[in-house]
């Protein structure tokens, strides 16, 4: 499974190279900055960079829902049933998709991606700082 991430500006490429901080180099994913070079296209940005894995299954994992990245993207990804599209990107969520053992059909793939979403969201959460604080409580 090939991960793409994309962004408006840099946040995809840190988003990569704190995953592979934490993880090591990983082949399988790849980073779009979009708008950083305003002579290129993020269409023809984005075709470009899955050229080598057009034909692979892909999830492809954009910083906001409603932006232009990723409306740009949910148009490529709709009519190809082997592309899937998250929104809302993190790091939590990242570090499991590139864990994770993906069955090779597209239903359980999608039922793997919304567990994996449904589980990090757990982990969003307001830190509060009152006098009964205690960080192992937190975590």
């Amino acid at each position: 499974m090939e991960i793409v991430l994309a962004s408006h500006s840099n946040l995809a490429i840190g988003m990569k190279d704190t995953a592979e901080l934490i993880m090591g180099k990983q082949k399988n994913l790849h980073a779009i900055a979009a708008y950083v070079d305003n002579s290129v296209k993020f269409e023809d940005q984005l075709l470009k960079s899955i050229e080598d894995y057009k034909e692979e299954k892909i999830i492809f994992f954009t910083d906001l829902l409603g932006g232009s990245v990723n409306n740009i993207i949910s148009n490529f990804v709709k009519d190809n049933e082997n592309y899937f599209l998250i929104s809302g990107m993190n790091l939590p969520v990242l570090l499991s998709l590139l864990v994770e053992n993906f069955k090779s059909d597209n239903k359980e793939i999608k039922k793997q991606i919304e567990e994996i979403i449904s589980i990090s969201v757990q982990g969003i959460k307001m830190i509060n700082f009152d006098d009964n604080f205690n960080l192992q409580d937190e975590f």
